[in-house]
């Protein structure tokens, strides 16, 4: 865990070449303390204005020794809060979150988002299904999702499509992370239905190239800020 806290007192620092790019530091929540870690997150972040992007919150399930992550992302050359925020102010979060999570907590990541769809506000589409993947062939593949989330648009309806690529960390063996939003997880499961019945979709699968599917999870954002 403290390896965690202190990667994200350097996050403020840190660019990569990318346009936008994000950091995902992965918890595991004692039992019943998620609404305290809610809250610690609430009154740790509000009140900062982001230059660019922001951070969130997430509950994580199907995932192994994951419950939760703090997202933080936004434009590499824009990056962070415009008033720094204090040592004290760390150390006091640190101090307090430390009581509240495990150690140890596996693949975290930093990397680059890709694309993404225009999506309505995170209260009305906050669960997403997350595939970490291996992609073989990054440029075709990038060209076949964005036809296929661009052709997708009417079905998807304000929900997020999202690919990002690992570039530090993540899942072992994955390579890029496929992102889709929606109201619940039946309504993932809905949409993903119905887009996989369309002519782009079967395009898509057909001209993308080769994909080893390493592992699928679920996260669900309870604060964004």
């Amino acid at each position: 865990m403290k390896k965690i806290i202190y990667s994200l007192m350097f996050l403020f620092t840190l660019s990569t070449i990318a346009q936008n790019s994000f950091r995902s530091f992965n918890l595991n929540v004692k039992r019943g303390q998620a609404a305290n870690v809610l809250k610690l997150f609430t009154d740790f972040t509000e009140g900062g204005k982001w230059k660019s992007g922001g951070i969130m919150l997430q509950g994580v399930g199907y995932k192994n020794g994951v419950t939760h992550r703090i997202v933080v992302y936004g434009d590499p050359s824009n990056w962070g809060t415009e008033n720094q925020w204090s040592e004290q102010k760390w150390d006091l979060w640190r101090e307090k979150m430390n009581d509240l999570t495990h150690p140890n907590t596996p693949d975290s990541a930093s990397g680059s988002i890709l694309s993404s769809t225009e999506g309505a506000d995170w209260e009305k589409y906050p669960t997403a299904r997350v595939y970490d993947v291996r992609v073989h062939e990054p440029t075709k593949f990038k060209s076949a999702w964005d036809k296929n989330a661009n052709a997708a648009e009417k079905i998807l309806d304000g929900r997020r499509m999202i690919l990002v690529s690992y570039e530090l960390g993540g899942t072992p063996g994955a390579t890029h992370g496929l992102i889709i939003y929606g109201k619940d997880q039946n309504d993932v499961q809905l949409t993903l239905r119905k887009i996989q019945q369309t002519k782009s979709f079967r395009d898509y699968f057909a001209s993308r190239g080769e994909v080893d599917y390493i592992q699928t999870y679920q996260v669900t954002t309870a604060k964004r800020l």
